[in-house]
């Protein structure tokens, strides 16, 4: 996101704030220095069975090969299960175990131990639940996302429309087949929105031969915290053998909280810990062989996540202490409910496969934020102290959304893997309603205007009207928004892989997808310069084709080398008005604030390099991969500088250069160690006319790291492990452009960061008991920085959460 600097908001995403005032760094570095960093530790995770992954994801299981090297994982970014080594793409891949081992519970713990993708929360009042994800560089909060997100085969990603309720939902980590992570743009397979990348959370299917149990419980204590909790089971029975099976799972968490309200006159304790968040989630798959080539596997999978206040503290009343304290008037919630049913249908015959994907979205989410000092700082001046007369005084926002959207997918692609010509054609519909009501309640209104009058030697108004042109809509809101959008997109797709030698493979792929957009919006309240006459309508279309081509040569079995060339693409979007009040923005740069305006689509092309390799008899195995991407016509937020709305625009070019690169090694019986590493150069590639120059940063971290390590060993007949997790991202350390009128002095760069997470277990007929720390040395740096005009010095941000230890136990049978 770009925040400009009278609005005051910088979001830090894994290390860098994301705002247009981060310069970027210069920094060069050869991909032949870190050949030997390489093959994500991730990847090299405990085996998954073929079969599994195949049937998770419809995509037929690979056929046996002296190849494939055993114990790894399977995946199906390609449409074909094949074993992560032998895919030539960037990709990360992790299963429930390994998920388990580094203590992930939710995406944005994944997130930080995946290099090159970010994953940031706001730091504006309004920020609870408000995310924002990038892989490569490639990131914008407007309209359709950059990176999609897959629960199984039906994507879940949200169109933002600039209102915090409508960010990505991620599915809770657990009782998961394993987790994909696709780098680089995937819109071939994967369609519009896949444009950095995608993020595929595979479940297991339901068992049909062997029961299968997992559960996981944990307990916690946050310093100077609540304590937390989880429990979750899952269970895969047969009922008839190889014919008809389930698979079951339930699970519920809860986040103790660690940040305390105060009064924000007396700066009394309110209310301790107000920060807690609960997870509920649970799924039901069955599935039904009528016939040894036909599977039919109905599923519903439901998830609902509240959060009792916002991860927001402020910064002057918790400088200098452990405590971390906020002095919101309200409890700044956020409930975010969905449901997944879906059905998955395969018919195999004469060497072809059939597949079939139908789901139905439905979610709902509700917002509630503490806008009193954003108010009273934009009306009367308000700096710190609240004035006696504005003890009382309280504006908050409520946001409520829904969404409904029905995908169908249908493949036609070859059975046999190892082919020489291997396929995969299909036609993918989607059509999604999504409803936001954006209420902006400010009734006392008046008496802060009074405030800021008094403050300027003027008499007192008798009316909102006489101060700002319109009343208070419905005698409450100073700002209210109803907007629903219809979203309907049509695609075909082909990609095939042809084997020019034995061991040089050719890749062709195209895709073509017609968006429909459909948008009517209803504005009032004089926040937008109305009484309720505004009314905004727009059916924008767009058309994208987006390619792929690529070149793999599989040197024999333990090295492989390929390129890529790829085009990503989003569809067009509207920009909704912004009301009389940006009269002066809409002057400056030339739009009309009254009338919604066409965003055109966005696209990239990205090139790309790799290798992956097993080295000593693979006690190494690395994994490497450059790029440079060229991205036109981007999408992007800015917040005007006058009225301080944001709007979005289309801001030019980009270019973004860098690699990833990660290594394991098993030096000894017993012990495993890996590192990975990211560098990312994301730069305008063009001045703009709206402030941004030519190589100004599109604000993501330059470096990240990962280490980690593993030391297996047995005592008796039991077996223990010893394990440590460490990242880190780097800082941007240019100085800020003062020059610039969108950088705002207040806000400095974004520290480095770094966390590290102990563990230490025992193993015992499929129990694990482990004791665990993370967040060993009480990190805290500011992850985003925020504060609602320059002049406030109310600034509010995020961090880790505070060095948490506890106690986890997993059973699989």
């Amino acid at each position: 996101m770009i925040w400009p600097g009278n609005f005051g908001e910088f979001e830090m995403v894994k290390g860098g704030y994301k705002a247009i005032n981060a310069r970027r760094v210069a920094i060069t570095a050869a991909v032949s220095t870190i050949a030997l960093l390489s093959c994500a530790a991730h990847a090299q995770v405990a085996a998954t069975a073929a079969s599994a992954a195949a049937g998770s994801s419809g995509a037929p299981a690979p056929e046996a090969s002296d190849e494939r090297p055993t114990g790894e994982i399977v995946v199906t970014a390609t449409r074909h299960a094949e074993t992560l080594s032998k895919v030539p793409l960037s990709i990360v891949a992790t299963d429930q175990k390994a998920l388990d081992d580094r203590g992930v519970k939710s995406f944005a713990d994944l997130a930080k131990l995946t290099p090159s993708v970010t994953f940031g929360q706001s730091a504006l009042a309004y920020g609870t639940g408000q995310t924002n994800i990038a892989i490569r560089g490639v990131t914008t909060v407007s309209g359709v996302p950059t990176t999609g997100v897959y629960i199984d085969d039906t994507p879940v990603q949200t169109r933002n429309g600039g209102s915090p309720s409508l960010t990505n939902p991620y599915p809770q980590i657990f009782d998961l087949d394993r987790v994909e992570v696709l780098r680089g743009p995937q819109g071939t397979l994967f369609g519009t929105g896949s444009m950095g990348g995608a993020i595929r959370f595979i479940t297991p299917e339901p068992s049909y031969r062997d029961v299968s149990i997992y559960g996981r419980s944990e307990v916690s204590t946050t310093d100077h915290g609540a304590a937390s909790y989880e429990a979750g089971v899952a269970a895969g029975v047969p009922i008839v053998e190889d014919k008809l099976g389930i698979r079951i799972s339930v699970w519920h968490r809860h986040d103790g909280g660690y940040i305390d309200r105060l009064d924000r006159v007396t700066k009394q304790l309110i209310k301790r810990d107000i920060n807690d968040q609960d997870s509920t989630n649970a799924r039901i798959a069955l599935g039904w062989k009528p016939t040894d080539t036909v599977t039919i596997e109905p599923s519903l999978y439901y998830q609902e996540t509240s959060y009792g206040d916002a991860d927001l503290y402020e910064l002057a009343t918790s400088h200098g202490s452990d405590l971390k304290t906020s002095i919101s008037r309200l409890p700044q919630t956020h409930w975010d409910r969905f449901f997944l049913p879906a059905l998955k249908m395969s018919f195999d015959f004469g060497g072809v496969s059939l597949i079939s994907n139908t789901s139905y979205f439905t979610r709902k989410t509700t917002t509630v934020s503490d806008d009193s000092t954003l108010s009273l700082a934009t009306f009367s001046g308000y700096n710190y102290n609240v004035p006696a007369a504005l003890n009382n005084y309280l504006a908050y926002t409520d946001n409520k959304t829904s969404q409904n959207t029905f995908t169908q997918e249908i493949r036609l692609q070859s059975l046999n893997a190892n082919g020489r010509f291997t396929w995969v054609v299909g036609g993918f519909f989607t059509s999604g309603k999504t409803n936001d009501e954006y209420g902006g309640a400010d009734p006392d209104l008046l008496d802060n205007l009074n405030f800021g009058l008094g403050l300027a030697g003027e008499p007192p108004a008798a009316s909102v009207t006489d101060v700002l042109g319109f009343p208070l809509y419905q005698g409450k809101y100073s700002n209210f928004v109803q907007t629903h959008y219809k979203d309907v997109q049509k695609s075909v797709f082909a990609q095939g892989d042809f084997k020019l030698l034995p061991r040089l493979k050719l890749t062709a792929g195209v895709r073509y997808t017609s968006a429909d957009l459909t948008y009517d919006s209803f504005y009032a309240g004089p926040i937008y310069g109305t009484d309720g006459s505004l009314v905004a309508h727009a059916k924008p279309k767009s058309n994208q084709v987006t390619p792929k081509f690529g070149l793999a040569y599989q040197a024999d079995t333990n090295n492989l080398f390929y390129a890529n060339i790829a085009k990503g693409a989003r569809a067009g979007l509207v920009a909704p008005p912004v009301g009389n009040g940006c009269a002066a923005d809409g002057a400056n740069l030339g739009f009309d604030p009254l009338q919604p305006r066409a965003i055109k689509p966005d696209s990239l092309w990205s090139y790309e390099i790799g290798t992956k390799n097993r080295l000593f008899g693979g006690r190494v195995t690395t994994d490497i991969s450059a790029y440079h991407i060229d991205w036109n016509n981007i999408q992007s937020t800015l917040f005007l500088p006058i009225c301080t709305l944001p709007t979005t625009f289309n801001l030019g070019k980009a270019k973004i250069d860098g690699f990833d690169a990660a290594i394991s090694v098993k030096p000894i019986r017993g012990l495993t160690v890996g590192a990975s590493v990211s560098y990312t150069n994301a730069r305008y590639s063009e001045s703009q006319p709206n402030g941004y120059d030519k190589g100004e940063p599109l604000g993501v971290p330059p470096w990240s790291v990962h280490l980690e390590g593993e030391y297996d060993f047995s005592v008796d007949t039991r077996e223990y492990y010893l394990r440590s997790d460490f990242s880190y991202t780097s800082h941007d350390n240019r100085p800020l452009d003062l020059t610039s009128p969108l950088v705002d002095p207040n806000l400095p760069r974004a520290p480095a960061t770094s966390l590290l997470n102990l563990r230490a277990g025992m193993r015992l007929s499929g129990v694990d008991v482990s004791i665990f720390a993370n967040n060993v040395t009480n990190s805290e740096p500011v992850l985003s920085l925020g504060h609602d005009t320059v002049q406030s010095q109310v600034f509010r941000s995020t961090t880790f959460r505070p060095r948490t230890i506890g106690l986890t136990v997993t059973y699989r049978h």
